[in-house]
């Protein structure tokens, strides 16, 4: 059994040492291939002729030592090469970068065409050799490569000359120029599939885009701002919301920010500037937009009138405002309630016409004074809103045409009659407010909707009406079986 150890422990011994100077053996051979390679093609007058051109074939060993690839053999990549040959090869393949780099279209989804490429020929965007050279390849971490984070622009702008323009005028650049290391780079965004390149349902591809968004502006301490704090409750507003139901036309940020261009609100060209929201906000709510437009709000604002309230005064940015702070003083004139306000949503436009310098500013009355003629101003806060009577009532009525002072509807006959204006606007709120608060079969039976006398609840009307009819064919049921029976007791 001895004897049989140490023969085997030979064996052993014997396979390491070849193994070991097979391997020795192999390096050496690597580095005289690369040697006798390069021995005719570090020249620089080696050429070959294809299709009509002169194509060099030069590979200088300088440049070759600082590529990532300076440790391969050239025969790992130019396979069944014979240097004793020329051509070296019958026929000749551009080699297959991904033999090697198998995991590449996983790792460059900004370029979803290379799933079904093969890393060789074709267009730049799915040729490896199109994007990081041939002899060349260089790591993005070293400061020289044109793949290093500092030089990616103006590498990705070759191509994408439009975007790179956009870009350097947006804050992501601006940021960029004063150093920031949390600045997004183009392959930081483009690697999260966030294009329609990527082949994603709508619905999907913009539930990513706001993912990417966030991850900088909401979850890196590094990043948030004041702003970001709006962004806290993007889920819960209505965009928010319907981007969860899966509907494609929900808005997110990309919509309203833009996509590389990307400014901040006190930018004159911005997207967001306080002048343009209404006209993208418009883009979507195209009725509201023309409303708001001929309205004495969107007149003052196009003129340039800071204090004009637009879309995101009243409706906020990203689904979270707090209450603007209003003076006790204004309750106690008007006799408004701060709850009946939070409930009707009229807190944005008390906020600016209780403001006496504000309003002394523009030659209006605040709006203590400006309701001085109104009788039980009480019950009319309760039960009332502010843009029921000072919107107008033209098609399509969605309250956002606020009608100058002169024009409201200041008659009493005007809302207190048996088609009342306010049926069109103030009932169909009241109603659902009514079913929100008891429910849909509640809401609707006993419905708040109360406008003006009359509670414009048609199924109570229907109810009303058929009672009536019921008692009076009934009593006239009973007072004729009574007259019938009355006369057989007379005739017996």
């Amino acid at each position: 059994m001895k004897l049989i150890s140490k023969k085997l422990k030979l064996i052993l011994r014997l396979i390491l040492l070849i193994s070991f100077f097979s391997g020795l053996n192999h390096f050496k051979l690597a580095a005289q291939d690369n040697d006798l390679c390069l021995g005719c093609h570090d020249d620089a007058s080696i050429t070959k002729e294809k299709n009509g051109k002169v194509i060099s074939l030069t590979v200088k060993k300088f440049v070759f030592a600082r590529s990532v690839h300076k440790k391969l053999n050239c025969i790992s990549c130019h396979v069944g090469f014979d240097p004793n040959n020329i051509p070296h090869k019958a026929n000749i393949e551009t080699p297959n970068c991904m033999n090697c780099h198998y995991d590449a279209p996983s790792r460059h989804k900004f370029h979803p065409q290379m799933a079904r490429a093969t890393g060789q020929g074709g267009a730049p965007n799915v040729d490896c050799k199109g994007c990081h050279g041939h002899h060349d390849i260089t790591s993005p971490k070293d400061p020289n490569s044109k793949f290093h984070f500092t030089k990616l622009l103006d590498f990705c702008g070759n191509c994408h000359k439009d975007k790179k323009e956009q870009h350097l005028q947006s804050e992501h650049f601006f940021a960029y120029s004063n150093n920031n290391p949390n600045v997004p780079t183009c392959i930081y965004c483009h690697k999260q599939p966030v294009t329609k390149a990527s082949l994603l349902a709508p619905a999907e591809l913009k539930a990513n885009q706001v993912k990417l968004c966030l991850s900088c502006h909401l979850h890196n301490p590094a990043v948030t701002s004041p702003y970001s704090k709006s962004l806290v409750n993007y889920e819960q507003s209505v965009h928010g919301q319907a981007l969860a139901k899966g509907k494609k036309e929900a808005a997110v940020c990309i919509d309203c920010h833009g996509v590389h261009k990307l400014q901040k609100a006190d930018n004159p060209d911005s997207r967001i500037n306080q002048a343009k929201v209404p006209e993208l906000c418009g883009k979507c709510h195209i009725e509201v937009s023309r409303e708001y437009r001929m309205s004495v709000h969107g007149i003052a604002l196009k003129k340039g009138e800071k204090d004009a309230p637009g879309c995101t005064f009243c409706h906020g940015e990203h689904g979270i405002k707090a209450q603007p702070e209003i003076p006790h003083k204004m309750y106690e004139e008007s006799l408004m309630k701060r709850a009946t306000l939070i409930r009707t949503k009229m807190f944005y436009c008390v906020v600016c016409h209780a403001d006496e310098a504000m309003m002394k500013k523009y030659k209006l009355n605040t709006i203590e004074k400006a309701h001085d003629w109104l009788p039980n101003k009480e019950a009319h806060w309760e039960t009332v809103r502010c843009v029921d009577c000072h919107s107008s009532y033209a098609p399509p009525n969605l309250s956002h045409n606020i009608l100058p002072p002169e024009k409201t509807i200041k008659k009493c006959e005007g809302c207190h009659q048996q088609n009342s204006k306010l049926m069109a606007k103030l009932y169909k709120h009241q109603k659902k407010q009514s079913r929100e608060k008891y429910g849909f079969v509640n809401g609707t039976l006993l419905s708040d909707a109360y406008v003006i006398g009359s509670t414009r609840n048609i199924f109570l009307d229907v109810m009303s009406v058929l009672l009536t009819v019921f008692t009076f064919i009934g009593v006239f049921i009973h007072g004729t079986m009574r007259w019938v029976t009355n006369r057989r007791r007379r005739s017996l």
